[in-house]
């Protein structure tokens, strides 16, 4: 009874010999066209766009790419400190204690060696008060560098000595500030540099200072320095413990290409674009990159070059338009 088995056999043979002859047509049908990208039947990607008609062109407002100066700043949070900074009054005693015991010890010496030995003075006194003028010699030095380090003038510690008392300032009222800079910033910010300082209770104000000294420890914890800003309060409005926002400027204002602020709209994605027209009819949407902001104006780091023409005010108008279903 092999005939069965057999017939089965070439039954098989032939179903498998017509796939065979179905692959290769199918092979040779792709090999016959070009070989493109697999979307090659999607439709290309547009960029969005929009044409108004003009009265719709009353409700916009154009504007060109522009250049514009950003300065070049580290932004820190902080707080008011005390009207003085507590160190600087405790050096300013010490210099001034210093001065006097030097005055003292000075003319200690001098007394000493007018007399001599043979008044009764005997050498151990003598060298005793060498000792005590070289030491209080060298504790004024100590006194003026610390003062020094804490962002005080030559000029001014001069004048302190000359008049024995710690000044008292009768002009413009000043407070002291203390911001908590980032680790990484604190390398760019050095004393005497000018810095901006705003607080929560007067909006849209900001007291102009400068840096007075950069503590050298980092906060473990936080991995922030503490800096201290002397801020100018001529009428006398801020407080001890207030929070306050600080801007320093760590180097000249650099120029950048800017938009005015307006012109650039933040979108459900999270990125940033612009409406650019050549045409005043036709509108493209363009996705930049921002930089600093200042004074009404943004930076683009890409995305638009110096002279392009965008829309500001009516930017968001287009952009909800775009995202608006049919028919509405």
């Amino acid at each position: 009874m092999p005939v069965l088995p057999n017939r089965l056999f070439a039954g098989a043979a032939v179903a498998l010999a017509c796939l065979a002859v179905v692959l290769a047509i199918h092979r040779a049908a792709s090999s016959s066209e070009p070989s493109e990208p697999y979307s090659r039947g999607a439709p290309p990607a547009h960029a969005a766009s929009v044409d108004l008609e003009p009265r719709q062109l009353d409700s916009l407002h154009l504007e060109r790419v522009a250049r514009h100066s950003f300065p070049n700043e580290k932004q820190a949070v902080g707080s008011i400190s005390f009207d003085e900074d507590p160190t600087i009054v405790q050096s300013e005693s010490a210099l001034l204690t210093a001065a006097a015991n030097l005055e003292l010890s000075s003319k200690e010496l001098r007394r000493v060696q007018h007399l001599g030995e043979g008044n009764g003075i005997a050498q151990k006194e003598l060298e005793q008060a060498i000792a005590s003028e070289q030491s209080a010699r060298a504790a004024l030095k100590a006194a003026r560098d610390a003062l020094r380090a804490l962002g005080k003038s030559d000029h001014e510690i001069d004048r302190m000595l000359a008049s024995g008392a710690i000044p008292n300032e009768t002009g413009a009222h000043r407070v002291w500030a203390l911001a908590n800079v980032a680790e990484s910033d604190s390398v760019s910010v050095r004393p005497g540099q000018p810095l901006s300082l705003t607080v929560m209770a007067y909006p849209g104000r900001a007291f102009a200072g400068k840096v007075s000294r950069v503590y050298a420890a980092v906060d473990p914890a936080t991995h922030r320095v503490a800096v201290r800003a002397e801020i100018a309060d001529p009428h006398a409005e801020l407080r001890a413990g207030m929070l306050a926002e600080f801007a320093i400027r760590v180097s000249p204002a650099s120029e950048s290409v800017a938009i005015p602020a307006n012109g650039a709209v933040r979108e459900a994605d999270g990125t940033t674009s612009v409406w650019v027209t050549a045409d005043r009819h036709h509108f493209a949407q363009r996705s930049v990159k921002t930089g600093a902001r200042d004074a009404g104006w943004v930076q683009i780091l890409e995305g638009v070059q110096p002279g392009e023409l965008i829309v500001t005010d009516g930017a968001v108008f287009l952009s909800n338009m775009l995202q608006a279903p049919p028919g509405d």
